[in-house]
């Protein structure tokens, strides 16, 4: 894959890597970010008062460098193909909508918890969720596609099953949403890709 092709995902790392270390100069304060984390992150409270961006914003704070080294690493792998298969702008409209769709289903989930939900896993699963259905309409990747996400995906979500601190419903909302919205999107390079993975097959 062409590096230049993965730019949506190479921003969307980007801009969460700079909230990240703006976010580490200021004082630790609500659930576990800085002033900066706060300000962006989805605490239902904010969202009733008529803070809605924070069912978006909330994609890109992250509380402490194991959470944003390990989404990073799965956006670069699932992102990178992804946006390859289907072009930037069908992949940014899967992206944003997993992002909100995982943003809306924390938000309802916790309302009067108290919980604060933070995070690009939401919209991460909205990636492998249009991996899945890259698998359906791309049948030579099918295998390769389907094994790739269903891994990840099973692992989330059972990994949300036994910790507490972890928003599964971000997580599910995301994965649905991400998945809807690649079933009415066109895969731009699905033959690039074919070729491509067909002459690396020996």
């Amino acid at each position: 894959m062409k590096p230049r092709a993965a730019v949506f995902t190479t921003s969307m790392l980007a801009l969460c890597w700079v909230v990240f270390i703006l976010d580490a100069v200021a004082s630790r304060a609500v659930g576990g970010v800085g002033a900066i984390g706060s300000a962006l992150a989805l605490i239902p409270e904010d969202v009733l008062a008529g803070q809605w961006w924070r069912v978006a914003t909330y994609g890109f704070v992250h509380a402490g460098i194991a959470h944003i080294v390990v989404n990073s690493i799965a956006l670069f792998q699932a992102g990178d193909v992804v946006e390859y298969i289907y072009g930037t702008r069908a992949f940014a409209a899967i992206y944003i909508a997993a992002l909100i769709g995982g943003g809306l289903a924390a938000f309802f989930t916790t309302v009067g918890t108290g919980a604060i939900t933070v995070g690009a896993s939401g919209a991460i699963m909205g990636i492998f969720g249009a991996m899945l259905v890259l698998g359906w309409k791309v049948p030579p990747l099918r295998r390769e596609l389907v094994r790739s996400a269903v891994v990840p995906i099973v692992l989330v979500l059972l990994y949300g099953l036994f910790l507490k601190n972890i928003s599964n419903a971000a997580h599910i909302g995301g994965l649905i949403v991400g998945a809807l919205a690649a079933l009415f999107l066109t895969p731009k390079n699905a033959r690039e890709m074919i070729r491509l993975f067909q002459s690396s097959t020996p």
